[in-house]
Parts: C-alpha cells; structure tokens; sequence
C-alpha cells in the first residue's frame, strides 16, 4: 500500500494513476474526496490535511511508502515527517524542485530544501525528485490562446528542458516502489532544449490555428500570476526562473529519466498532442 498526499493535483493524480496500472494498492490523503470520484473503489480515501497529523497517521496504516508535496507550514511538515517516522514507513518520496541545484536563493528553492532537511532529520529514508519546469505550465496560455490566439512570452528565446509531469510521476513511482534504488536526489529534465516560441508553434500546429507571441517583462509576468491568485513571493520565484531561461542559465539536461525508466523523456510535441483538448 502507498500512500499518496496531493493525490488531486497534476502530480500526484499521475503517481496515484501510475501505481494502479503497475498493481499496486493506492490510499490518498486529500481534504476532499469528492475530487476523486474517477477513481471509485479502485483507491482508499483518508481525509485530512496537512494541520491534522493525527489524520495523517491513521492514513499511515499498513503503507509502505508515501509521496509527499511541498507545504507552506514547515512546522507542519515537520509534524507529518515525524509521523512518518514513527510509523516505520520503508521509503518517503517528495516532489521537490531543480531550483534547489540552480537558483537555490529563491525563494521556492529555499522552501523546498528546508522541507528535504526536515525528511532527512526525521530519519526517513527518502528521495528527492527535483524536475525543472513542468510542460504543462503550458496550460497557463489557455485563456489567452482561446480568446485571441496570443501567449505571452517573458523568456524571449531562451531555451530549457521542460519535463512532463507524466515523466515526473513515472521517476517518483520508481523511487518509492524500488527498494533497490539507491540514489536520493532525482534531478529530472525533458531531453530536449526548446525556447517558448518553439512550443508555441508547436501548439499552433496541433491545434491547426495561427499562434503568436507578445514579449511581457518578468514583472509583467508577476503580475499576471498574482492576478490569478498566485503569491507575490511565489510568482517572483518562478520569475527568476523565466529570467535564468531569457540570460541562457537554464540549458541543463539530465539522464535520469532515460537512466531510471528505460526510454527517453516525452518531447513537448509528444506532450502537447496528448492534452490538446485541454486547450480547444
């Protein structure tokens, strides 16, 4: 059995999916479990939240091993590593980020390394997956792409390796079902470089309609993201990222992917034509 936190989000509903096609016995912590009603019998449901850790150890019962998701409350977190720990769980997995090895002054970087920390303090053996930009951050243009056919571009024609959260989940599945795997930090990328503009085209063709771009400055595009209700110091977080990307600092590119699962990583092309309902 293993437990699964964030079970509704765009990673952790790809773990939870994941460990079902690969037999295995999924329970998920969630505060509302209607959100899970695709999944009917075929999962457990514990309720609860990341302030009630009594709620959190009884969801512990009879699991092997459990994915975990970066909070706000370090306190919190502390609290449900420690449950964890006591509770004798073989393997921890948290969803981590790259920013930690690249931009580790931010603000998210700080976050997620504290929250590493406090796993590893706890005595749990755990793993640490770190992936660069998800692809589907593409899902942010589809407003503006179904209202005018515009994205806008705050990277110029910088180019990174955004990763799919499919391939993502696969590298935290294999992390917390393989007692043989030994590595603790899991750095993941796409295999390929590709700018903004490049996706955009991509996307364009999938979709069969003319898309353009609109240079934005990062603090337009902190605006943007605040205005949907991001936070401030999250939004500037993500910010750095986009201008790492614009100055040619985020070329890196990773194995593990290839190394841990046996093929290479879905292309953004390949991501694109598997969602492109999601932006009709």
């Amino acid at each position: 059995m293993y437990l699964v936190t964030g079970a509704t989000g765009t990673i952790g509903s790809q773990v939870v999916a994941q460990l079902l096609a690969a037999g295995h016995a999924v329970r998920a912590y969630v505060r509302s479990p209607s959100k899970l009603a695709q999944w009917g019998e075929r999962i457990e449901v514990a309720v609860g939240d990341y302030d009630t850790p009594d709620a959190f150890s009884a969801a512990l019962d009879g699991v092997e091993g459990v994915f975990l998701m970066n909070i706000d409350s370090a306190e919190a977190f502390g609290k449900l590593a420690a449950r964890a720990a006591s509770a004798h769980i073989a393997r921890a997995v948290m969803l981590s980020t790259s920013m930690i090895e690249f931009l580790p002054d931010t603000m998210l970087a700080r976050a997620h390394r504290e929250k590493e920390d406090i796993l590893t303090a706890a005595g749990l053996d755990a793993r640490f997956v770190r992936p660069t930009g998800f692809m589907s951050n593409a899902y942010f243009w589809i407003p503006s792409v179904r209202a005018n056919g515009v994205v806008a571009n705050p990277m110029g024609t910088g180019r990174a390796a955004p990763i799919a959260p499919e391939d993502i989940a696969a590298v935290a599945v294999r992390a917390l079902t393989d007692a043989t795997l030994k590595e603790k930090v899991l750095t993941v990328t796409g295999g390929e470089l590709i700018s903004l503009p490049e996706q955009v085209e991509l996307l364009a063709q999938a979709l069969d309609r003319p898309l353009r771009c609109t240079d934005i400055t990062l603090d337009e595009a902190i605006e943007n993201f605040t205005r949907i209700g991001v936070p401030q110091p999250v939004a500037a977080s993500v910010a750095k990222s986009y201008e790492a990307v614009k100055a040619g600092r985020a070329t890196h590119v990773t194995d593990t992917v290839e190394r841990l699962l046996g093929r290479k990583p879905l292309r953004f092309e390949q991501w694109v034509k598997a969602h492109i309902d999601r932006f009709r």
